[in-house]
C-alpha cells in the first residue's frame, strides 16, 4: 500500500508547488501543535475549566436527532453563507449559479464519510452544483459528526464561498486551458480558507464553530503527515486510522473511509492545509503591497475568476493583476 517515497516525490514535482516534502511535512506537525494548544484555549470559552475532551463532547453533543434535520439545517447554513457573503461584498457572485443539497449517492458512501462537493461542467448553461451528504445509515454514532457548527463549517467550504462558488466562478474563464486544469492545492485550499475567513469576518464566530474549525485544521493536518508517511511506507493503514481517531478526535467509522480514500489518491490530501497555508500567505503579501488599494473582495475575485491553476502560476497571475 502506498506508491513509494521516490514516485510521491516525483508527482509532488509534477504538480509545481512551492515547497519541498520535507518542508510540507514539517508544516503538518507544526499545525498540528499549533491547533492543539488553540484547542486547548477555545475549550475554556466553551465551558470555564474544560478540557479538550470535554469540549469536544460538548460541541459533537450538539447535533439534530436524525440525519433528515442534519440535510435540512445543511441547507439553511448554505443558504446563510451565500448571504452573508453577498451582504458583506466579500466576492462577485456570477450571474446562473445553483446549488442542490442531496444524499450522497450510495455507491459513493464508502469514500465519502460526511460531505462533497461534484460541479458543474465549465459549458452548461445552468451553473448547477451538487453538495452531497452523507447518511448515517446504520452507523448512528455518526450523527455525532454533524453537529450544528460543524455543519456551518462543512457548508462555507463546500458551499459558500468555498468549492461551489470556486468552480463556478473558474468556469467563467474564457480560456479552454483553464477549463482542463485542477490544481487541487488551489481548489481544496481555497475552501479551507475560506473556512477561516468567513469567521474573521463575523459568520457565526462563536466559540463553538471556532472549535470545529480549528478542529478540522487538526484533522488537515494529520491528513498531511498521514499522506506523506502512508505513501513513503512509514505508516500502516491501521496506524492511519488509529492517528485520524487519536489525533482529530474522529469517529472511527469515519476514520476508516478517510484512509480508504488516501491511499487512491496521493499528494491530494495535503493538499487542503498546505493550500490555505499558501493563500494566506499571499493576502498578506499582496495586502502588504497593495496599501490603501487593497479589499479582500479584490483579493478573492482575483483567484476565484483566474480558473484553478497551480498555485505557481496563481501567484503569477495576481503579480500581474496588482502591475495592471
Amino acid at each position: 500500500m502506498g506508491i513509494g517515497e521516490a514516485t510521491f516525490r516525483e508527482l509532488l514535482k509534477h504538480r509545481h508547488l512551492p515547497l519541498a516534502l520535507e518542508e510540507i511535512y514539517d508544516l503538518g506537525w507544526k499545525y498540528l501543535k499549533d491547533s492543539k494548544e488553540e484547542l486547548a484555549r477555545i475549550a475554556g470559552q466553551i465551558k470555564p475549566g474544560a478540557t479538550v475532551e470535554e469540549a469536544t463532547e460538548i460541541v459533537k453533543g450538539d447535533h439534530p436527532r436524525a440525519f433528515p434535520e442534519a440535510l435540512e439545517f445543511t441547507k439553511k447554513e448554505m443558504l446563510a453563507a451565500r448571504e452573508f457573503l453577498r451582504e458583506r461584498g466579500l466576492a462577485t457572485l456570477p450571474d446562473g449559479e445553483d446549488l442542490k443539497v442531496i444524499e450522497t449517492p450510495t455507491y459513493l458512501r464508502h469514500v465519502i464519510p460526511f460531505a462533497a462537493y461534484s460541479s458543474p461542467g465549465k459549458f452548461e448553461a445552468v451553473q448547477q452544483g451538487i453538495y452531497m451528504v452523507t447518511p448515517v445509515e446504520d452507523k448512528p454514532e455518526m450523527l455525532r459528526e454533524f453537529s450544528y457548527s460543524g455543519v456551518r463549517n462543512t457548508a462555507v467550504h463546500e458551499a459558500y464561498p468555498g468549492h461551489h462558488l470556486q468552480l463556478v466562478c473558474a468556469n467563467q474563464h474564457p480560456s479552454l486551458a483553464r477549463a482542463l486544469t485542477d490544481a487541487v492545492e488551489t481548489i481544496e485550499g481555497w475552501a479551507h480558507y475560506c473556512e477561516d475567513m468567513m469567521r474573521e469576518q463575523g459568520f457565526s464566530a462563536d466559540p463553538k464553530t471556532h472549535f470545529v474549525q480549528v478542529m478540522d485544521q487538526a484533522w488537515r493536518a494529520c491528513r498531511i503527515i498521514i499522506d506523506v508517511d502512508l505513501h513513503r511506507h512509514k505508516m500502516t493503514f491501521d496506524e492511519a486510522v488509529e492517528f485520524l481517531v487519536k489525533e482529530a478526535g474522529m469517529e472511527r467509522p469515519g476514520a476508516l473511509a478517510e484512509v480508504k480514500r488516501y491511499t487512491s489518491n496521493p499528494a491530494y490530501q495535503l493538499s487542503y492545509l498546505i493550500g490555505k497555508h499558501l493563500i494566506k500567505g499571499l493576502r498578506e503579501d499582496v495586502r502588504r503591497r497593495m496599501g490603501t488599494k487593497y479589499s479582500d473582495r479584490w483579493f478573492h475575485d482575483a483567484i476565484l475568476y483566474a480558473g484553478s491553476m497551480p498555485f505557481t502560476y496563481l501567484r503569477e497571475e495576481i503579480e500581474q493583476k496588482m502591475a495592471a
